[in-house]
């Protein structure tokens, strides 16, 4: 049994399935899209037949899968390349990282991968034999199964990480974000940076600009924050190591956690968030995680000490986790 990752592009995608390589029967693809994703688009808006041209497609990016091998899509890019793998003989399996309601609008609006009167769910979730979200209300509303957000490292990547962590020796503490600029996200930053501030924290807030030739809507106190250019995820932890503090920031109405709070867990860092789900996870101290609903009592959670979650109690958000959460879904019917 092989599993394929498809077009699983992120820098820190690309470092977990990697390293599994190394000992494990893992394959990356990230060819898929290449000379398909366009053709097969504009095909599909002129009403041009496409049944040869993604069935050559097919044999000629997908012909080394088997039956008993799993094929696994993550829920972003997955809709350049559906076609190609409705009908594929094995095992397909989509992560889903985001909300249904932020894939369909980076679907439509931002990638114009579908069209405006199409639905992520009706496009894509019939094609798959097991579906996994990290959103709680997702789970519910679409019966999809949880599964736990994962860092990219193994386990024994995450304990060297512990064990690398040493005291902030500055003399003001300082509280880390890094994320896509919204317009929702600036006015959160406005709102909490002048208090930590209030409270001798110094705020490094950073909104990425992934449009570099189109500015967003600035909010009017610029000064809370950078707008800057997109940092690779190894300087994104070297960052949180050095920082106090992490900063996170979700979408409106998301249930679920992303890698900013992990990261906080695993790094021994203080976490503030807006997410109030997070009561949910079993990491969750209010000494160590903040929520953003009562904001007159951060001095004292800033100043107050927590008890280190053990490592060993992290494994659940490991890559290794993941991989065998997949694994031993369809291990049994082999």
């Amino acid at each position: 049994m092989t599993i394929f990752f498809a077009e699983w592009n992120a820098e820190y995608e690309k470092y977990m399935i990697n390293t599994w390589q190394q000992n494990t029967d893992v394959v990356l693809n990230n060819k898929l899209m290449k000379h398909f994703r366009d053709i097969n688009l504009t095909l599909y808006k002129r009403h041009i037949p496409r049944k040869w041209f993604i069935k050559l497609s097919k044999y000629i990016k997908l012909r080394k899968l088997k039956n008993e091998d799993i094929l696994v899509c993550n829920g972003f890019s997955i809709c350049g390349f559906i076609d190609l793998v409705k009908t594929v003989q094995c095992h397909r399996v989509l992560i889903i990282r985001d909300t249904i309601d932020v894939l369909n609008n980076a679907m439509k609006v931002k990638k114009k991968w579908m069209l405006r009167n199409e639905d992520y769910i009706e496009k894509i979730i019939p094609y798959f034999d097991r579906i996994y979200s990290f959103d709680f209300d997702d789970c519910k509303k679409y019966n999809f199964v949880y599964l736990n957000q994962f860092l990219p490292f193994s386990f024994a990547e995450m304990k060297r990480l512990r064990d690398s962590i040493s005291a902030n020796k500055h003399n003001k503490k300082i509280c880390y974000f890094i994320g896509e600029y919204w317009d929702d996200r600036a006015k959160i930053i406005d709102s909490i940076a002048p208090l930590l501030n209030k409270n001798n924290c110094f705020t490094d807030f950073n909104l990425i600009n992934y449009n570099c030739e189109e500015k967003p809507n600035l909010s009017q106190n610029l000064q809370y924050y950078n707008i800057c250019h997109k940092i690779s995820y190894f300087e994104n932890i070297e960052k949180a190591k050095h920082s106090d503090i992490i900063l996170e920031i979700t979408q409106k109405g998301q249930t679920g956690i992303t890698l900013r709070a992990i990261e906080a867990i695993l790094l021994n860092k203080k976490l503030i968030t807006n997410n109030k789900s997070i009561k949910n996870y079993d990491f969750y101290s209010k000494d160590q995680v903040f929520i953003l609903d009562d904001n007159e009592n951060l001095n004292n959670f800033l100043k107050s000490d927590f008890k280190p979650v053990p490592i060993n109690n992290l494994y659940k958000y490991s890559s290794d986790a993941m991989l065998e959460t997949i694994k031993n879904t369809f291990i049994s019917n082999i």
